[in-house]
């Protein structure tokens, strides 16, 4: 049986997105997955960096320029 992985990107827009490059030819099954779960992890990341920035700084909102 096949666990199955949440994730908070849908993997079908994903793979159309992916498809809609003309040099990608056939995308397995476990890469929309794999590359939801990388968005993720760069999102928390830059959000947590953000959110860092946005503390030393003494700012009580988040703008584009913390990032």
């Amino acid at each position: 049986m096949r666990k199955k992985l949440g994730t908070r990107f849908p993997a079908a827009r994903i793979k159309k997105i992916m498809q809609a490059d003309e040099d990608v030819g056939k995308i397995a099954l476990a890469v929309p997955v794999l590359v939801s779960r990388a968005l993720e992890l760069f999102l928390q990341d830059l959000i947590d960096r953000s959110y860092k920035i946005t503390l030393q700084s003494g700012a009580k909102t988040l703008n584009s320029f913390h990032l």
